[in-house]
């Protein structure tokens, strides 16, 4: 059991059991991209629409990705887990998601993906445990190359693969004659 508090500092208890999960895939729809096969031997990509099964150990990666990057399925998830506890408070569904923002969100998902590790027995949990630590190490690897290519990153550089012109004043000299602005144009056309 887990517990950790909304934006609003209320408290929840979070406990993973068989039960929360089939309520998540009863409540829960999660989009995929699926591999479709075809009369001629090829494959093509189906997006398709399926419950959320986060106790699926051959599916586990995909849940996983899910809690780590889709919030507003975490808040459904969580919702779904504990909406007896919403019932009880006399909240609804929306008082509950308006309750997860930031760093509250953040705790809830890890208290979710903690829950979902120790749920599983033994042998499998140790697996599952080794998959969150390698995903830890991933997600802090591609985080800092991140954040390393985004202190590089100049405004114009930005401007230029957004596709934005440039305010600043073009260089070449093709465009300003090197003698000034010819008779028939205006100074504000050099500058451009």
């Amino acid at each position: 059991m887990r517990e950790f508090k909304d934006d609003e500092g209320r408290p929840w208890r979070l406990v993973m059991t068989v039960g929360a999960a089939a309520r998540v895939r009863d409540l829960v729809q999660i989009d995929i991209v699926d591999e479709e096969p075809q009369a001629d031997g090829s494959t093509r990509k189906v997006d398709r629409r399926i419950p959320f099964d986060l106790i699926d150990v051959s599916n586990i990666g995909r849940a996983l990705e899910v809690i780590r990057s889709r919030y507003t399925t975490v808040g459904e998830v969580l919702y779904a887990m504990m909406c007896r506890q919403v019932d009880e408070r006399k909240m609804t569904r929306e008082d509950f998601l308006d309750g997860l923002r930031g760093d509250s969100l953040e705790a809830a998902q890890k208290a979710l993906e903690e829950e979902l590790v120790d749920f599983f027995p033994l042998r499998l949990r140790r697996m599952i445990a080794q998959l969150v630590s390698r995903m830890d190490e991933l997600q802090a690897e591609l985080a800092s190359r991140a954040e390393a290519q985004l202190q590089q990153t100049t405004v114009e550089s930005l401007l230029e693969v957004s596709g934005t012109p440039s305010t600043r004043p073009q260089e070449s000299s093709e465009y300003i004659p090197e003698s000034g602005p010819s008779a028939n144009c205006s100074p504000l056309e050099t500058l451009v």
